[in-house]
C-alpha cells in the first residue's frame, strides 16, 4: 500500500511541476502555480534576486482584491485577523504586499509559506460588509447622470463564464451614439482594472454590438492613477477621472 501511495505522491510531484510556469519580467520571474484563488484564478508570486536572498511576493494582488471586494482591510477586526494569518506562515505586509525572503536553501519552504499566507488572507473577504463607500460612489454616479438629464437603464448580460454581469448605468443607443456603459471603480488598481476587463470580455458576446465601456474612477483620494487609466485606455476603454467627469458629458449625452 504505501508504495502505491508513494508512486502516486510522485505523480502528484510531478503534475505540481508541469503545471507550475515561470515567466521573465522586467525585475524578476513570474510564478504562475495550479493554486486558485476564491475567483478560480491562479495563484502568482513574483521572485527578485536581492544580494544572497530572492524576494518573493505577491505583488500587493490579495490585499488590493479584498478592497476591491468591499473589505475594510485597515479595521481593526481585519488588520488583526491578518496578522495572525501572516504570523504562522512567517509573511510580513509590507504596504499591501505579501512579503517573505528566502535562500536558495529554503526556496521551496518559504514560496509553500507564502502561498498559503495568500490563500488564508484571501479568505478574510468572508467578513467584508457591503462597502458603504463603493455604495456611495456608485450612487454618486447615477446621482450625476440625473442631474445631467441622462436616461441610462440597468441591465443584465450573460457571460461565457456562466455567470452573469449586471450594469446599472447603461444608456440607450441614438443616432450618434451606440450605447455606452458606465460602471464605478471606487479603489482603482490593478485587480480592480482587471476585473472590469474580465467582465467585459466575458460578455463580448452578449453585449450590444458596438458598446463602449466607460469605468469612472474614483480619485479623491489618489495623488495619480494614470497607470490605470493608460491600461484601460490600451484595452480599448474609456476611462474617466470622476474629478472630470464633466468632460465625458458631451459623449454620454449624444
Amino acid at each position: 500500500m504505501i508504495d502505491q501511495i508513494r508512486q502516486l505522491t510522485e505523480k502528484y510531484h510531478n503534475w505540481m511541476s508541469e503545471s507550475t510556469t515561470l515567466r521573465t519580467i522586467e525585475n524578476g520571474v513570474e510564478i504562475t502555480t495550479p493554486f486558485l484563488d476564491r475567483h478560480n484564478d491562479m495563484m502568482q508570486v513574483f521572485a527578485e534576486l536581492s544580494g544572497d536572498e530572492i524576494i518573493l511576493t505577491d505583488d500587493g494582488y490579495t490585499i488590493e482584491d479584498l478592497e476591491f471586494c468591499g473589505l475594510t482591510v485597515e479595521s481593526k477586526r481585519c488588520r488583526n485577523l491578518m496578522q495572525l494569518n501572516l504570523n504562522g506562515f512567517g509573511v510580513k505586509r509590507e504596504g499591501n504586499d505579501l512579503v517573505t525572503r528566502a535562500t536558495a536553501k529554503d526556496f521551496a519552504l518559504k514560496l509553500h509559506n507564502l502561498l498559503q499566507a495568500m490563500i488564508a488572507v484571501d479568505d478574510l473577504h468572508y467578513i467584508a460588509p457591503i462597502s458603504k463607500d463603493k455604495h456611495r460612489f456608485d450612487a454618486g454616479i447615477g446621482t450625476w447622470l440625473d442631474a445631467s438629464n441622462i436616461r441610462f437603464d440597468t441591465k443584465r448580460f450573460s457571460g461565457k463564464s456562466g455567470y452573469y454581469v449586471d450594469y446599472k448605468y447603461v444608456i440607450p443607443p441614438s443616432g450618434n451614439a451606440p450605447h455606452r456603459v458606465l460602471i464605478g471603480i471606487n479603489n482603482p488598481g490593478r485587480v480592480a482594472v482587471e476585473q472590469v476587463a474580465w467582465r467585459w470580455w466575458d460578455i463580448r458576446d452578449s453585449r450590444p454590438s458596438g458598446a463602449r465601456l466607460y469605468p469612472i474612477l474614483n480619485d479623491a483620494q489618489r495623488e495619480s492613477i494614470e497607470t490605470e487609466m493608460d491600461a484601460l485606455r490600451n484595452l480599448a476603454m474609456n476611462p474617466v477621472l470622476w474629478s472630470s467627469r464633466h468632460e465625458a458629458l458631451p459623449e454620454l449625452a449624444a
